[in-house]
């Protein structure tokens, strides 16, 4: 069956009760308008119009197809106006996968806040300290660790995001304190293998620049900061985490903060998404919604 604008076309000539009036509103020539009539029944096999010195007359075939096609040719218009909108106003269903505890603890209220300033949208949230695939999972906002690699996605970077080894009081009473990167070696160290992260070469640069990577080993592996921070606190062994994480554990003296001279590199957080043209209003709204609070963030941090 030939394409959707030749029964767009034929519909036109029946509501315009002639080929000429039909013409002047498809602005095509007369004979145009006649040769996509003519194709469409010759491929049909049946006459849909009597051309007469009085105008048209739809034959019963003709009137069977011009009921059905007018009808879908409605409902398609208002699909097409439909999804239009949304590249105007936030609607329809905004997917966002952000890291566990950035998304628990400071993502989620702020994700409440902004579906609050939009009635028509339903906003989704998971949580998740990976790089999602953003086309075959449907993630429409994605809040990582790192730059991706890909180079058709948009990243913007949201919260800078220190990091430091740490270890609770009860680890530190039962193992010698580290003085030095290379005295982790000795230690039980607690792995996070994510997309991002350091797992177990942690690279350590003093106050004067110096740069120091050792090779950590440790009994306790988790693909999540939350799991990680939860050993830590435990006594479980010396873990590696972002600065934002650990502040209130740090003030209360659960948690302490090791080799203060040193630090690990920066794994900054980053907000990405498809594309950089025809972004859907949704996604546009969210990314300026969390660019725009990104300096509370960085308090909270």
């Amino acid at each position: 069956m030939k394409r959707l604008a030749d029964f767009a076309i034929f519909v036109a000539v029946v509501k315009a009760g002639t080929i000429s009036e039909a013409s002047k509103t498809l602005d095509l020539s007369i004979a145009s308008v006649s040769k996509y009539i003519t194709r469409i029944e010759r491929e049909m096999g049946v006459r849909l119009l009597v051309r007469s010195s009085r105008g048209l007359k739809l034959t019963d075939e003709g009137r069977d197809l011009y009921e059905h096609v007018d009808r879908l040719l409605d409902e398609l218009d208002t699909v097409v106006t439909k999804v239009s909108r949304t590249s105007l106003h936030p609607q329809g269903v905004l997917r966002i996968t952000s890291s566990i505890g950035l998304a628990r603890r400071q993502i989620a209220p702020l994700v409440s806040e902004f579906a609050a300033q939009y009635p028509d949208l339903s906003v989704q949230l998971t949580f998740g300290d990976r790089e999602p695939d953003t086309a075959s999972e449907r993630v429409d906002v994605a809040i990582v660790i790192g730059r991706p690699q890909d180079s058709s996605l948009v990243a913007k970077r949201i919260l800078r995001n220190p990091c430091v080894p740490c270890a609770s009081p009860a680890y530190l009473e039962a193992h010698p304190m580290p003085r030095e990167p290379e005295d982790l070696k000795e230690h039980d160290c607690l792995i996070l293998d994510c997309p991002g992260s350091f797992k177990d070469l942690w690279v350590l640069e003093d106050d004067t620049g110096k740069r120091q990577s050792v090779r950590v080993k440790g009994g306790l592996i988790a693909d999540n900061s939350e799991t990680l921070r939860q050993w830590a606190l435990e006594g479980r062994g010396i873990a590696m985490e972002s600065l934002w994480d650990i502040q209130e554990p740090l003030k209360s003296g659960e948690l302490v903060r090791l080799l203060p001279r040193h630090r690990a590199p920066d794994l900054d957080f980053y907000v990405v998404y498809a594309g950089r043209e025809l972004i859907p209003a949704k996604t546009r709204a969210f990314v300026a919604f969390i660019e725009d609070r990104a300096e509370h963030l960085q308090e909270a941090g």
